[in-house]
């Protein structure tokens, strides 16, 4: 029987869902809601979630599942329901720009964003695999709908329809994986189909519904983590999408994708560990290899950055194959880390829009210290951490995965994973060359972007800095935030 009072332990994703439908109808009528006060109103919105997830957690947080096991509220889905919410807030400050300019009705944007936000938080409490799948299909409706945003450009247009047909496919695959593993085990409980899974499984017996189950399961979940070879949405996708959605799909997006994968993987599948961590170690190399090999031939910034997010897919994923303690907070870090330089990164990109597309080409940074030497310091140090490289949150994300993997016997991915971020450092540093070294038609210098825009670009190199001068802290929140390991 369900407790009406557990609905308490959903307030957040039941009010951030009623603020997002009362800004769709508030958009919709007349003229609608103006820019500033709408996103006056989702960022008030996020804010206010964030409390009621702190409160909901304070109320009834444990690992112990409610609402007939649909859904849990432990340290895991607080931590990343804070993330989640911090990377939508900051998704919301650099999105004025493009609807001013493009002249977008920014009720209705502002609406799927949060509607978007509402299945994350969903998505990383699920406790069952159909609260999840239906969770990940309100996230991806809503992202499928902000790709398209610029209906009136045909290479959003094109984005929003691969993303929609690709998308469904790879959500039917997903359900169709959960079905044959109900058809197995009888129950698409995470707790259960663990049991019952290893019940099987030391009895020897293991129906074939199990095994293709499980990995069209994977499939689905590596085809929402963009990692090869089930990434050919991403380039397409980030290149055509509205630059801030881009960044939202690169950050919430992941962080979501890959909270529901760690849930599945550790607590729903532990009698398969040996299975999943060899296809994990697979895909992981795969990702690395494959997207950095591309980003070095890109000349357009976005393609160039969504072939990288590929090669970033591959490195988390080298925390989640170890299945250790370690690997699981080291991707949690890298996750964190990830957020901020990504949405920076593309905050950076959004400045330099021409025609509502941003910073098309590399030749767009040119000079760029000379006219905007804050632009140009704010992407210097994201192209640091996205490399890698010390001081930035970016190296100690990257060397707690390689260290997690090393320790765990995984010695010949880590291998291929500092091979891969030696060869990202020719195309990250491309921009930077661009910047410092290249002269520019454009003397003109450029003035400082709005306030919320260069608020954000700031906060995301200043988080980015200090992730990497003192990451003690946010370390032992993600040791803090574990799951029960297989």
């Amino acid at each position: 029987m369900i407790d009406p009072t557990e609905f308490w332990l959903l307030a957040p994703e039941i009010f951030l869902a009623v603020a997002a439908m009362l800004l769709l109808v508030a958009g919709s009528i007349g003229r609608g809601v103006r820019n500033r006060p709408a996103a006056a109103v989702a960022l008030l919105s996020l804010v206010a979630t964030a409390l009621l997830v702190l409160w909901a957690y304070g109320k009834g947080g444990s690992s112990e599942a409610f609402l007939a096991g649909m859904f849990v509220l432990d340290s895991y889905a607080l931590f990343l329901k804070l993330l989640l919410l911090i990377a939508t807030g900051l998704t919301v400050t650099i999105s004025g720009r493009f609807l001013e300019e493009g002249g977008y009705r920014p009720g209705e944007y502002y609406s799927l964003i949060l509607f978007a936000a509402t299945g994350m938080l969903f998505m990383v409490s699920g406790y069952s695999l159909l609260s999840i799948w239906i969770s990940l299909e309100l996230m991806a409706l809503s992202s499928y709908i902000l790709a398209g945003y610029f209906k009136r450009e045909r290479k959003s247009n094109e984005a929003a329809l691969k993303y929609f047909i690709l998308g469904a496919l790879s959500s039917g695959v997903l359900l169709y994986g959960i079905s044959l593993l109900y058809g197995a085990t009888g129950t698409v409980h995470v707790g259960e189909l663990a049991a019952r899974l290893g019940d099987l499984v030391s009895t020897g017996e293991q129906p074939i519904l199990i095994a293709v189950g499980w990995l069209l399961l994977a499939i689905g979940l590596y085809f929402k983590v963009a990692a090869a070879p089930f990434h050919v949405w991403t380039p397409d996708v980030y290149v055509g999408a509205p630059t801030p959605v881009t960044a939202f799909l690169a950050s919430a997006s992941k962080i979501a994708s890959f909270a529901i994968l760690i849930r599945i993987l550790f607590e729903a599948l532990p009698a398969l560990k040996a299975d999943w961590q060899l296809i994990t170690a697979l895909v992981a190399c795969i990702s690395m290899i494959w997207g950095n090999l591309a980003a070095l031939t890109q000349d357009n910034v976005k393609r160039m950055l969504a072939y990288s997010s590929i090669g970033h897919a591959g490195y988390i994923l080298i925390g989640v194959l170890c299945a250790s303690e370690e690997g699981l907070w080291a991707v949690l870090f890298y996750l964190l880390a990830y957020a901020f330089i990504t949405l920076g990164a593309f905050g950076t990109v959004i400045i330099l829009e021409q025609r509502e597309y941003a910073g098309e080409t590399y030749s767009d940074y040119a000079g760029l210290a000379r006219r905007s030497p804050f632009l140009a310091a704010s992407m210097l140090v994201f192209m640091v951490a996205l490399t890698g490289i010390p001081p930035t949150g970016g190296f100690f994300g990257k060397f707690y995965l390689f260290a997690a993997a090393v320790e765990a016997g995984w010695i010949w991915v880590a291998l291929v994973g500092v091979l891969t971020s030696a060869i990202s450092l020719f195309f990250y540093f491309g921009i930077v060359v661009q910047m410092y070294l290249k002269p520019s038609e454009d003397t003109t210098p450029r003035p400082m972007p709005a306030v919320g825009l260069a608020s954000t670009i700031a906060i995301c190199a200043i988080v980015t800095v200090l992730l990497g001068l003192v990451p003690g802290p946010l370390v032992e929140l993600a040791k803090a935030s574990l799951i029960p390991l297989p």
